[in-house]
């Protein structure tokens, strides 16, 4: 069972009012090519909800109350394209993929010589996934593949009353070609993809999964200070990339003063420029990296935590690293170097380097609402 209630879908074709729906097993639930956002959304692509409440097989998956529950999916790509969802134990989730997975390669090496060949292996697909129980499938019949194979309908209808099957009809010929947002990439013919689902559907559940560039380590079981390491320990190049803009703003925020002072004020202009794009670059990476989801949440609150003080330290050393430029500069360029008074440099510094340590705190509280709007108005 799949379930929308009043969602609020964020996507470049997704309506701007409420959208609510419900596929169930018994029959085979067909989306119209016109409501493709609803497909996009069910595939976790390319989809965000911005409020609502989304139900899979009971378990409430966004808004989040069960920390115990994740997605992952699994796309099947033999002689026949289809996407399978399964909700397990975030505990037994790797156990989980690699079992689904090594099940279904164990299909890879049949025949398919002929057409009753091709017929034999589709449906020994359909019998491998019934016995794997997937929350839900789907189907696109845009794709050729799916388009053109008559046993693909028939193993449909065989198990539509076994798990959800959804499907995507056909576009029709009256839609715009530039609508078209389906992609069709050159890739070997393999058996099966294995692959999570996107974080971008779920943003508490999902924000920090396993396929994401910056990971947290929140596990009930794990104490802080593990926690703490392993997280520095697996995102280490990212945290040191947040010591290059750091150094950008603190070194010429304390230089910018001192030549202001000097017949060389030419230098405040790139001196400038470098403030702004590095202060912009910290933002941005702050955004990237700190959806932390709700302040209520004790297991939210503790990623919040180990990602401020990883980052204090980092912001730390990147402050002192900017002063031992701004030194060098002061010792050894002589048209600065006999000016001893740069206490504006070094409030501007300090104030700098605040907001970089604790923009984790509201950058994206702040600035994700307002992309919703504009996601909204589009």
């Amino acid at each position: 069972m799949i379930e929308l209630k009043g969602g609020l879908i964020l996507g470049k074709n997704s309506p701007k009012e409420e959208v609510s729906f419900n596929y169930e097993k018994g029959e085979i639930n067909y989306i119209e090519y016109s409501s493709f956002y609803i497909y996009k959304f069910l595939k976790l692509k390319d989809q965000a909800l911005d409020k609502g409440e989304f139900f899979i097989d009971g378990v409430k998956i966004y808004p989040n109350e069960d920390d115990e529950k994740t997605l992952f999916f699994l796309a099947v790509n033999s002689l026949i394209k289809v996407d399978l969802c399964f909700v397990v134990d975030k505990k037994e989730k790797k156990e989980k993929v690699q079992n689904v997975q090594e099940q279904l390669l164990e299909l890879k090496n049949f025949p398919v010589n002929t057409e009753n060949d091709k017929n034999l292996k589709i449906a020994a697909i359909f019998e491998k996934i019934n016995e794997l129980s997937p929350s839900y499938m789907l189907v696109d019949l845009n794709d050729e593949a799916n388009g053109t194979s008559i046993e693909l309908s028939e193993q449909l209808n065989k198990y539509k009353d076994q798990f959800t099957i959804v499907v995507l009809n056909q576009k029709p010929k009256t839609v715009k070609e530039s609508n078209q947002i389906i992609e069709n990439e050159d890739m070997e013919m393999v058996d099966l993809e294995i692959g999570d689902s996107r974080p971008l559907l779920y943003e508490k559940e999902y924000r920090n999964e396993e396929d994401e560039s910056f990971v947290v380590y929140d596990g009930k079981n794990q104490s802080f200070g593990k926690a703490f390491v392993d997280t520095l320990k697996s995102n280490i190049m990212i945290f040191l990339a947040f010591i290059i803009p750091v150094i950008g703003v603190i070194a010429f925020s304390l230089l910018s003063p001192v030549y202001a002072k000097t017949n060389n004020k030419v230098l405040l202009v790139p001196f400038v420029i470098t403030i702004v794009v590095c202060f912009f670059l910290y933002m941005l990476m702050t955004y990237k990296c700190a959806n932390f989801g709700s302040y209520k949440n004790k297991q939210e609150n503790k990623k919040r935590i180990v990602f401020f003080i990883i980052n204090l330290i980092v912001t730390i050393i990147g402050y002192g690293l900017g002063f031992l430029i701004y030194f060098l500069f002061k010792n050894f360029d002589t048209d600065i170097k006999g000016i001893t008074n740069n206490s504006l440099g070094i409030v501007l510094s300090i104030i700098f380097a605040l907001v970089l340590i604790t923009a984790n705190l509201y950058v994206y509280p702040l600035i994700h609402p307002l992309i919703n709007k504009i996601k909204r108005k589009r």
